[in-house]
């Protein structure tokens, strides 16, 4: 049996609840038992076909103690085979009880300046850890000062195969919208996801005045962006979509040209991976990223997509232009995201997440590139 403590899960909305999702269904459908100790109130209508979901609740440090404990009774029983953690944090409480401890890395468990209070709860936790997974090498380089080397690696996290998108989604998109180039940009409204520079490169380049932003998701930055998109001379152009569903997800990466989140740093904020960065790719979509944090990762700049400064609204619109006016480079970068893409299932990566994958944690190689 294989034992999951998570914090993130679905049915919550998010990149990490959705890797944890997804590696739950993998683990069961390798064969495995499963049972997930999670964060929120039970919902039978969330139920999970093929494995047992215990959800907990209350005052988080209570919650995570009493998680904890729970786990600990299980694998005293002697029948986990193994344990996955979402976290540190979901690490930090409980005590193995000797089996193999697999834990995961996203970027923003990580601040860039500790206390050393803090630090020393990662290090206590992370040695609790048989492997440490990192969803990029940029991830990796955040947890490296708390965990030996030998137990760290990068595994780039898989994408759900995506549905095809309704004819009749996509052609009430280009009823509301018309026709034309069109970049969509699809994420949580944060400033680091860099949709102010969308905004604004929209007005840096003449081939660019005439395209179509469409921006998909809500977030505390939303009304900001919109005040910069009223003011715009192209404000016509922009256009806010608010929260999308599968349906209308899969329409919008049908229907647009360029999927664009050019990501930065923003204090502690930083983008770990970007699994939409694949979503657009699983559509045929080239992809514009920024080059800090990890969608160095997610893009194979100048094969998948375009990486660029997130923070120079400049090189933004640069690379936008350089997607939207050479066509044949648009279908070259779109045909080998695609590709790429596809091959990242959870079907194929599995294994890499499981303990079989690694004889032996101290004979693991120095991950490179860190």
């Amino acid at each position: 049996m294989h034992l999951m403590l998570t914090q993130c899960f679905p049915p919550k909305l998010g990149g990490i609840e959705n890797m944890m999702g997804g590696l739950a269904e993998a683990i069961v459908a390798s064969g495995a038992e499963l049972v997930v100790l999670a964060d929120g109130k039970a919902d039978p209508s969330a139920a999970r076909p093929g494995y047992q979901v215990r959800r907990y609740i209350g005052f988080k440090p209570f919650r995570r103690w009493w998680k904890a404990r729970v786990a600990e009774r299980i694998t005293r029983r002697g029948k986990v085979d193994v344990v996955f953690a979402d976290s540190w944090k979901s690490l930090e409480r409980f005590q193995p009880s000797g089996q193999p401890v697999i834990c995961l890395a996203h970027g923003m468990e990580f601040p860039p300046k500790p206390t050393e209070a803090k630090a020393a709860r990662i290090r206590a936790a992370l040695a609790k850890a048989t492997r440490v997974v990192a969803n990029s090498h940029y991830t990796a380089s955040l947890a490296a000062p708390y965990v030996d080397a030998r137990r760290l690696s990068v595994v780039t996290p898989p994408v759900q195969p995506q549905p095809a998108a309704d004819p009749a989604a996509v052609a009430e998109l280009e009823a509301r919208f018309g026709t034309g180039p069109t970049i969509a940009s699809l994420c949580r409204l944060e400033p680091r996801k860099g949709i102010d520079r969308l905004i604004e490169a929209m007005t840096m380049r003449p081939s660019l005045a005439s395209a179509r932003l469409l921006i998909a998701g809500d977030g505390p930055d939303r009304k900001r962006l919109e005040d910069m998109a009223r003011s715009s001379p192209v404000a016509r152009n922009i256009h806010f979509l608010g929260r999308v569903d599968e349906r209308e997800k899969a329409a919008l990466l049908t229907f647009c040209d360029v999927f664009a989140m050019p990501s930065r740093r923003e204090g502690a904020s930083v983008e770990g991976f970007g699994i939409v960065y694949l979503e657009a790719g699983w559509y045929g979509k080239p992809a514009l990223g920024g080059t800090d944090g990890g969608a160095a990762d997610a893009i194979i700049d100048g094969e998948t997509g375009l990486l660029c400064d997130g923070a120079n609204g400049e090189m933004v619109a640069e690379a936008l232009e350089r997607l939207l006016t050479d066509s044949d480079l648009r279908a070259r970068l779109g045909a080998a995201a695609e590709s790429h893409a596809r091959s990242q299932v959870w079907a194929r990566k599995v294994g890499e997440y499981l303990p079989a994958s690694v004889p032996n944690a101290m004979d693991l190689p120095v991950t490179t590139g860190l």
